[in-house]
């Protein structure tokens, strides 16, 4: 209705113009939707959850996300991701004529791989690209690759129209490196209602490991922090380890875990019951050590469900059991 008044006195071609200005523009969102849970999955569902409240902007999506189950090795090449690779071409000149715009998810191997190619096709179709890095350690992988590579890196990254940053430190990293159209955009989660609960007193403090069980996120540092408070203090600390547990460490997590008689493992949390699982414990312990972590989700639901947080980073500090307790 408001659009109809606003045309009245308006000439026709001048009405066809203003009709045009309120259309939607078309997003092509390329990125892994859950399944499988985890860190980018949810958060690209967060904004496409988001995304959907603003009419104006129809979004259509090419889903990225692994079919392999989640506890085995995904770093590196593998068949797998040359499969994937092999359809999300054809979908993506499929699509990319209908829209308005490319935003793209890219962790480092992608970055390097298919997102130079999807880049040349947006450029073909003269739509804008936009590249959102998967964590906050796309500046050390480009460090760490030798100069042509580098080179070649870095040539892609400015070529864009924007990159979008999990953190302020990787933006300032990047424009370092002299990629200017770099945008904060952090971590999201969608907003969660939080039933608390009464808890009861206890004498012990009740803690929480929430994400998935691989080396790199730390439970065997916290198995091991949990091991050293049962024995230099009289106060007594339990944890719960939710998560599906990788294969690389499966073994040598659940040995370590029959020494800890105050440690449990709980299974997997269903998807969507992060905050009000977490809201019923003291504290929520994150000790990981990846140097490529941005800002976890799960630090994002603590908060959303007033519960404290103990964790740690590897770019700003050492990495032993020790400093966790510090911390």
């Amino acid at each position: 209705m408001q659009i109809l008044e606003s045309n009245q006195g308006i000439k026709p071609n001048q009405g066809i113009k203003a009709q045009a200005a309120v259309q939607a523009k078309r997003l092509l969102f390329v990125g892994p939707k859950p399944p499988p849970i985890g860190g980018s999955p949810l958060t690209v569902q967060a904004m496409l959850e988001e995304l959907a409240l603003y009419p104006s902007i129809q979004v259509t999506v090419i889903n990225t996300s692994p079919a392999m189950d989640v506890r085995k090795k995904m770093t590196g090449f593998n068949f797998e991701k040359i499969r994937r690779s092999i359809l999300i071409l054809p979908q993506f000149i499929r699509k990319i004529g209908q829209c308005d715009a490319v935003l793209v998810f890219a962790n480092d191997l992608f970055a390097i791989t298919l997102a130079p190619l999807l880049l040349f096709l947006a450029r073909l179709f003269r739509k804008p690209f936009y590249l959102k890095p998967v964590g906050a350690g796309l500046d050390l992988f480009i460090n760490a690759q030798k100069k042509p590579l580098r080179e070649y890196l870095l040539f892609v990254l400015r070529s864009t129209d924007g990159i979008l940053t999990q953190t302020r430190l990787l933006k300032e990293d990047l424009f370092k490196l002299g990629c200017t159209k770099v945008h904060y955009l952090p971590g999201c989660r969608p907003l969660s209602i939080v039933n608390l609960v009464q808890k009861q007193y206890t004498p012990e403090l009740r803690a929480i490991f929430l994400g998935h069980i691989t080396r790199l996120k730390g439970p065997l540092v916290l198995l091991d922090a949990l091991k050293i408070v049962s024995e230099i203090s009289d106060e007594k600390v339990t944890c719960d380890f939710y998560g599906p547990i990788h294969d690389e460490i499966h073994d040598e997590f659940l040995e370590e875990l029959k020494s800890i008689p105050n440690a449990r493992y709980c299974g997997v949390a269903e998807a969507g019951t992060g905050p009000q699982l977490i809201s019923q414990y003291d504290v929520l312990i994150l000790p990981t050590y990846y140097d490529t972590e941005g800002h976890p989700g799960v630090l994002i639901e603590a908060m959303h469900a007033g519960v404290p947080v103990i964790t740690r980073h590897q770019r700003l500090s050492g990495s032993n059991s020790r400093q966790l307790l510090s911390g």
